[in-house]
């Protein structure tokens, strides 16, 4: 049987991780409501959500890329 590695991140990558998305995250609602994309505060709402949640699965993507704060357990 082949054992599986494990990945595990540090503290200081998780800190990273979470400012670096908070900074992204405040960016979109931040262009999103400036803009006013439609007149209607609920499509704007699930516009932002839309947006994010592409953009989190982007940010992800590219986290994983790096090894920097992993290691194998």
């Amino acid at each position: 049987m082949v054992k599986k590695k494990t990945f595990k991140e540090t503290s200081k990558r998780s800190f990273r991780k979470s400012i670096g998305w908070r900074i992204i995250a405040l960016i979109n609602s931040y262009i999103i409501l400036a803009t006013y994309i439609t007149d209607s505060p609920l499509f704007n709402a699930i516009f932002m959500n839309v947006t994010g949640s592409i953009l989190y699965y982007v940010y992800e993507r590219v986290w994983n890329t790096s090894h920097k704060g992993r290691y194998v357990e």
